[in-house]
């Protein structure tokens, strides 16, 4: 049995035929006090937090991510986990926030621009922001592929909003997630370098953009990470692995998501 089938930790899972009583005996018995505790503080909290409103699990969720689980991986790079009580605490957030404020800060000297508005709800940073229908200071209404701007960008970053572009739209327009990478890519300048993100098993137009070879030469790198328990951890795993998973599926929102690196240098 794999580390991650039933969720948080191996055979933590009420379901099973063994008793509770039978469980607990045998986790203590093969790992120890401390991560029994662990086990039973998380699974209890996963259990009461759906009965309680959003700053209350907020605190359980800063609890987990303060005390027991404060770091995840991606390409051998430790990222410290991103709460907020805007957005930020049962889905993909709390992952996608921290690679692009690192991501944002390595360029915080050049020209960025952000598609999707939506790192102004959580810093402030000089950048200019495109974003179709969200309004808001500084945000730029404007469709990312009709954006024509007189100037390039040093760095562009995209949090969870490509794959919204022509399939959640009123008139669905097949194609349009390319196009916007097209663009993503025309807008950055020698040397440049864009951050997407992406949930995958949402829009199959993304799936396919991940899975063609040749479509794939335009990014530089691509990172999956894969959601593993109720209490929102994540970790790193292949393309395959993450293509299997479907949106809302055993958790909430993303289960897996894309990390896309694209540089022009």
């Amino acid at each position: 049995m794999s580390p991650q089938k039933n969720g948080y930790y191996q055979g933590y899972n009420l379901e099973e035929p063994d008793s509770i009583y039978d469980k607990v005996i045998k986790r203590y018995k093969e790992e120890g006090i401390r991560i029994l505790l662990k086990k039973i503080i998380t699974y209890s909290i996963h259990r009461v937090k759906r009965f309680i409103n959003t700053y209350s699990i907020y605190s359980i969720y800063r609890i987990n991510y303060s005390t027991f689980n404060k770091y995840f991986n991606v390409n051998k790079k430790k990222y410290k986990y991103y709460l907020n009580t805007y957005n930020a605490i049962d889905n993909e957030r709390v992952v996608e926030i921290p690679i692009a404020l690192e991501f944002a800060k390595k360029h915080k000297s050049e020209k960025v621009l952000e598609i999707g508005n939506v790192l102004s709800h959580y810093v402030n940073f000089d950048h200019k922001i495109v974003d179709k229908y969200e309004i808001g200071k500084g945000v730029t209404n404007v469709d990312i592929t009709e954006f024509n701007p007189p100037e390039k960008y040093n760095a562009i970053i995209s949090i969870s909003t490509i794959e919204h572009v022509g399939f959640d739209e009123q008139v669905k327009d097949p194609g349009k997630a390319s196009k916007a990478i097209g663009k993503i890519i025309n807008l950055l300048s020698e040397n440049g370098e864009a951050l997407i993100t992406v949930p995958l098993g949402y829009n199959p137009e993304i799936d396919t953009i991940i899975k063609n070879e040749k479509t794939n030469l335009q990014f530089s790198q691509i990172y999956y990470l894969k959601r593993i328990s109720r209490l929102n951890l994540w970790i790193e795993t292949t393309m395959e692995d993450g293509l299997s998973r479907r949106y809302g599926v055993k958790y909430p929102h993303a289960n897996s998501i894309a990390v896309i690196i694209i540089s022009t240098s």
